[in-house]
């Protein structure tokens, strides 16, 4: 190597020697670059090397690229030349990825090799990539089943995700700071805010400096999430006679400028800074947060703000959201500002029922000399951490991709969800897009995946993942709580790729005992497992309340009693996986740090009841406590009325049905028992993270780290089975029926 510790980080060399070591079963060495070469070596360096042969060089001087070279001499055997420090990072782990490794989203897979062979393990090429930043957002606002969920990560879990990020060669993450602290400095007369939402505000912050530290060494960039205009209440009450509306401080004031100059200056100070920023809150076109005082335009109101950030980090390069409506703020911008373009793939997605697709891919209505970054809102809400959401089908996002990379002014490609590790596959096709979307053929990504990931049972994985990925984006979401009774799915179309991934996902629980890694096709099973559950309820619920209107009083029984049956089988297979449970993420939550004494309500509004139920995530809680009683309440209400149509009209969803009579037909099913749904999971929650809870019955697997494979294969078997055994009812006759 060039430079131990300049061309490469030693924490990247650490975990490409252990990965190696483990590859090998022998120790790696590396050593420094000192001309004594012989046909066994890799040599790694970078443009940068000092009387480097020219011959070595990688040709393109664009970040992040790096050279797979054999010199004709074979001395060294083999040469990765990186164009800067990243490129070679870069290169390393892609000659690793050739060797037969996997680097995933939830973890790796390491091949057996019992030596290294060069002249097999590389074939000569450059390696350019189409976006000069390529990343990530972690989501750190909302509570829910740790596996998904930021704000309940402790290092290790970090960790993880740190390590997908560089070994995949993407190079940043949108990076929402904890700023409890930060406020307790600049407002040091301000109360209560030594309380952040799960632990108390200093162990956030020390866990964010180990996060970004360990984040820098391995590469990685981090955009802070900034806010211009909000403040917590605790220094709003120390204002009272300044002009506030909805937490906001009014822009016509003096005082905003001049306090979110003091906050961001002690934002540096505390977790210095990368000068990538991302401004939020001021200007988010038809968004009801916009510049709330309506005081100054908004793009005066983010000029603020940008000449705020100036002065306090003159090499600031901040980004603006775009959303999907028409960016007219960008004109009024200095050049330093990149649009982040937000595609979420729904159309009217603010209106009262959003409806059909939305914008055309690759560049917005954007000025057209604005640089711009194409961020893919792949997961919206507690709904879509199935495996299908409106923005997930790698074919779309491939194009969309394909469209920005042909813009000399999109500088960056990244996913932005609302829960992160919801789909390791989604995770694979935006880090393959990130690098190269103009080669990206699903069905090969796939095949390779399968294989790399799962080995022997990669055929089981393809048979139960080909059709519901085939399928294509969803054509319907809504928030999770409020479960709507939907039709559409009875239509012979849905209806048949209900049957498919049925008879898919039947297949792959056959393969278990295959499994290169037992625990990721566990999860790989699971995740398919779900969206096959959920789906099956809701064409059974739909089959029932057809059945209702048609005074089939036996079909109408059958069909809950399927549905029933349906999420209780879910339910069992949950349960073998304590990073899927909200119980058992507190428990998560007190082992890691200093509990918050708002952690409870936390717990509670974030996880459960944000606008009523906007980010509650499947899980075995949700399953016990709303959805099942929302299928008992609809079996309630069906017995008890003579009104063949007794449900009312959903206020909100968002559908691509292809007629408008399948979104009139849509309806809101009962509400569960809300009472005793908080009240029980306050005292889950309190139980969980005081220690004084008795776990018991169905706790006891999510609890149980150690699962045997054979009893995670049995259960996971009988899951599957109680499900696929299920007779399905019959579909409509025809769509529009």
């Amino acid at each position: 190597m060039d430079g131990i510790g300049t061309v490469l980080s030693r924490a990247t060399l650490t975990d490409v020697s252990a990965l190696l070591g483990r590859a090998l079963k022998n120790e790696v060495s590396f050593h420094e670059f000192d001309n004594l070469l012989d046909h066994n070596d890799l040599l790694l360096v970078s443009n940068a090397t000092p009387n480097l042969d020219p011959s070595w060089r990688c040709v393109s001087a664009n970040p992040g690229a790096y050279r797979f070279h054999a010199p004709p001499s074979q001395i060294p055997g083999f040469v990765i030349c990186g164009s800067d420090p990243e490129g070679a990072r870069n290169g390393v782990y892609a000659w690793l990825e050739s060797s037969g490794f996997g680097f995933f989203r939830d973890s790796e897979t390491v091949p057996r090799l019992p030596r290294m062979i060069p002249d097999q393990a590389f074939q000569e090429r450059e390696v350019v990539p189409a976006f000069r930043w390529r990343g990530d957002m972690v989501w750190d606002n909302y509570l829910g089943p740790r596996r998904y969920c930021a704000s309940a990560w402790n290092i290790d879990d970090w960790e993880s995700a740190l390590l997908y990020l560089a070994r995949n060669g993407l190079n940043f993450l949108e990076f929402y700071p904890p700023m409890e602290t930060i406020f307790q400095r600049v407002f040091p007369n301000a109360e209560g805010l030594a309380q952040g939402a799960v632990w108390t505000a200093e162990a956030k912050e020390n866990l964010a400096h180990q996060v970004l530290l360990r984040g820098r060494e391995l590469g990685i960039h981090f955009m802070y999430v900034v806010t211009y205009g909000a403040f917590p209440s605790q220094v709003r009450d120390l204002y009272p006679n300044l002009e506030w509306r909805n937490g906001f401080l009014c822009a016509h004031q003096p005082e905003l400028p001049s306090f979110t100059g003091q906050v961001w200056q002690e934002l540096i100070t505390t977790f210095d800074t990368d000068h990538l920023y991302a401004i939020r809150h001021r200007g988010e076109e038809g968004q009801s947060y916009s510049d709330p005082c309506q005081s100054v335009t908004k793009a005066q109101g983010f000029n603020q703000a940008l000449r705020v950030l100036k002065d306090i980090d003159p090499n600031a390069t901040p980004t603006v959201w775009t959303w999907a409506e028409a960016p007219d703020l960008f004109d009024a911008f200095p050049a330093s500002v990149r649009a982040a373009h937000i595609r979420h793939g729904m159309g009217g997605m603010f209106d009262a029922i959003g409806a059909g697709r939305e914008q055309s891919d690759g560049r917005p209505a954007l000025p057209s000399t604005q640089p711009w970054l194409s961020g893919q809102f792949t997961v919206f809400s507690g709904a879509d951490t199935l495996l299908q959401t409106a923005w997930s089908d790698g074919r779309s996002l491939a194009r969309d991709a394909r469209a920005a990379a042909s813009d000399k002014q999109c500088e960056g490609y990244f996913q932005w969800p609302e829960w992160s590790n919801t789909s390791p596959w989604l995770s694979e096709v935006i880090r393959q897009l990130a690098w190269n979307p103009s080669d990206f053929v699903q069905d090969v990504v796939l095949a390779r995946y399968a294989a790399v990931r799962h080995g022997s049972a990669a055929d089981a994985f393809l048979a139960g993942f080909r059709p519901l990925l085939n399928a294509g984006n969803a054509r319907f979401m809504a928030t999770p709580r409020k479960r709507l009774l939907v039709p559409y799915f009875l239509n012979p179309n849905e209806h048949a790729l209900l049957s498919d991934v049925r008879a898919g996902l039947a297949e792959m629980g056959r393969g278990q005992s295959q499994a290169r890694k037992p625990a990721l096709f566990a999860r790989d099973l699971t995740d398919l497992l779900a969206w096959t559950g959920v789906r099956q309820v809701h064409v059974f619920e739909a089959a029932a309340y057809r059945a209702h209107g048609a005074d089939n009083t036996r079909e109408k029984l059958s069909c809950l009693n399927a549905a029933e049956a349906t999420w209780g089988a879910l339910f069992q297979a949950l349960t073998l996986f304590p990073e899927l449970s909200l119980v058992d993420t507190a428990r998560h939550i007190k082992a890691t740090a200093i509990v918050s004494d708002r952690a409870v309500d936390s717990f509670w509004t974030l996880s459960c009841d944000f606008y009523n139920g906007y980010p509650l995530v499947l899980s075995p809680e949700a399953i016990e406590l709303v959805y099942l009683e929302q299928t008992k309440a609809l079996r309630d209400l069906l017995s008890q009325s003579n009104d063949p149509d007794p449900l009312s009209a959903p206020s909100w969803f968002w559908h691509d049905f292809p007629d408008q009579a399948s979104a009139k037909r849509v309806r809101e099913l009962p509400r569960e028992n809300a009472q005793r749904f908080e009240a029980e999971m306050r005292n889950r929650f309190s139980a969980a993270l005081t220690g004084q809870e008795v776990i018991t019955g169905a706790e006891t697997n999510g609890a149980n780290l150690a699962l045997s494979n054979s009893r995670m294969t049995a259960t996971l078997s009988a899951a599957i089975e109680a499900i696929v055994n299920l007779n399905l009812p019959d579909p409509l006759a025809q769509p529009d029926a």
